[in-house]
């Protein structure tokens, strides 16, 4: 894609370094990010960060860091997934007590595939239990090699806790982008990447992005593979208005027509026309449904969720979940709280509604209600993983397993009532079972069935009499049994599939 405002002469600058956290989700990424920002936060004037900022920017060393502050690896996934390489630093954080847990590895084979420069933050370094020598050995078995054993990767002991070693992480970041010589430009074509995207009650579509190149400015026209716009309000990660922005600085876009999508590029256009002829128009609010195979069950979902980072990050999870038996077809993918349409779709189509970090509105409660429709609400993405598959496992067909216990040769009627007879005979094979059902065969062929109520010898009950005994059983059925027929004791069980 090429923009318009070519200029030939370049102003190289120093850019500051993009970080973005990594780890396992009780490993302290969070905590980390917290004490970070209550560390060194730039500007304390606006009282916190917006919501749905995604990256926030310190000061150190009077020099600034960008930080991408997203929840696990949801954003960065669907970044890297567009081919976008915002950040140039990963910090990887690992519980020096607990070691590289499963997500440690997912954090790893994300930056092994960026071929990201790396460091390990070992936290939790305030408790006794903290073992950072174990970290370091799992991690050259992960082929990530410290510097302390030989290797070439900075590692920092910290307490996200305590503050410990916070200074020591930050100096780390600027030595490393020291290294890396990170340069950009203020005179190429205005680019960057969207790193958050939602729409706000008050505001419309509002997007969170990182400059990569050029000069950003209030009033720009703006376009992206799927929206465009023109810039009605800049702001910082503040939510203080700003008229222009500058490589590495994290910002807050109005002005997007609709919702653009997490990762991908944006470019500055000289009119709305050269950004409409270079724009592919999508949907985002959009029918997702497929074709389902008439000999297959499914789970039909209407998915909402708080931004459209959330909603391709819950996707991706879906996707990976087994659909051999069961699939998953989501019919309606969008942000923004649940509302009556929502409902109605989901009745309609007999589906499940799911609600992302996102909330219903009273109409929407009501007419759930009404109708029986569950609305599964959660913050969390595994919880949600998990919800949905329960909700597969439902669709899965029960079906009864015979199991064949014994056989007995009938050769005596002691009594029969109405359907009722206390019969006797040989035990041939195997065992006869108190309570199980019973098929009766009459010159080979199966007549009826029933069930055995009570099994005698020597005036005792028996639970079972094995091969080669002679008993008495009470029977309970319709069909009359006589002397020479065969009974065959069975049981049947409910056999769920299995996903």
């Amino acid at each position: 894609m090429t923009a318009a405002k070519k200029k030939t002469t370049e102003n190289i600058i120093e850019k500051p370094p993009v970080v973005v956290v990594l780890g396992h989700i009780d490993h302290g990424k969070t905590s980390l990010l917290t004490a970070i920002k209550d560390f060194k936060i730039l500007s304390k004037e606006a009282g916190g960060i917006t919501q749905h900022v995604g990256a926030y920017q310190v000061e150190h060393n009077n020099k600034k860091i960008t930080i991408i502050d997203t929840p696990g690896h949801e954003s960065f996934s669907a970044i890297r997934s567009r081919g976008s390489k915002v950040a140039d630093i990963g910090i990887l954080v690992i519980d020096a007590c607990e070691g590289i847990k499963k997500q440690t590895k997912e954090a790893i084979s994300h930056i092994k595939k960026e071929n990201l420069t790396t460091i390990i933050a070992l936290n939790k370094m305030d408790k006794p239990e903290a073992n950072p020598e174990m970290v370091k050995q799992q991690l050259g078995e992960e082929e990530i090699y410290v510097e302390s054993y030989g290797g070439t990767v900075p590692c920092v002991e910290i307490s996200a806790k305590t503050g410990k070693g916070i200074s020591d992480l930050l100096d780390l970041v600027l030595l490393v982008a020291e290294m890396s010589e990170l340069k950009a430009s203020l005179n190429q074509n205005t680019s960057g990447v969207i790193i958050e995207a939602y729409q706000d009650n008050k505001r419309g579509p509002t997007a969170t992005a990182i400059v990569e190149q050029g000069i950003l400015k209030q009033g720009d026209i703006i376009g992206t593979e799927t929206a465009i716009g023109k810039i009605k309000n800049l702001g910082d990660f503040l939510g203080k208005e700003i008229k222009e922005a500058n490589p590495a600085d994290p910002i807050v876009i109005v002005g997007f027509e609709k919702v653009p999508t997490v990762g991908e590029k944006f470019y500055v256009y000289s009119s709305f026309d050269e950004a409409e002829a270079k724009v592919k128009e999508r949907v985002i609010k959009k029918d997702k449904s497929q074709i389902e195979d008439p000999d297959k069950k499914y789970l039909r979902i209407i998915l909402k969720a708080d931004t459209i980072g959330s909603l391709e990050a819950v996707e991706d999870v879906l996707k990976n979940l087994p659909q051999e038996t069961v699939g998953i077809n989501i019919i309606l993918s969008d942000v923004g709280n649940v509302n009556e349409s929502d409902i109605k779709l989901a009745k309609m189509s007999e589906a499940a509604v799911i609600a992302f970090r996102v909330k219903s509105d009273k109409i929407a409660e009501a007419s759930a209600e009404k109708d029986r429709i569950k609305i599964h609400n959660t913050d969390l993405i595994y919880t949600l993983s998990q919800d949905v598959r329960a909700l597969m496992e439902r669709k899965l067909t029960k079906e009864k397993e015979r199991t064949d216990l014994g056989r007995m040769e009938i050769s005596v009627i002691f009594r029969t009532e109405k359907n009722r007879q206390i019969v006797g005979g040989l035990v041939v094979s195997g065992m006869i079972v108190k309570g199980s059902q019973i098929e009766i065969f009459r010159d080979t062929q199966p007549i009826g069935t029933g069930k055995i109520i009570d099994l005698q010898a020597n005036k005792k009950s028996y639970d079972s009499m094995k091969e080669g005994k002679e008993c008495a059983l009470l029977y309970q059925g319709s069909e009359k049994i006589k002397e020479g027929d065969e009974l065959v004791s069975f049981k049947e069980e409910y056999v769920k599939e299995e996903l």
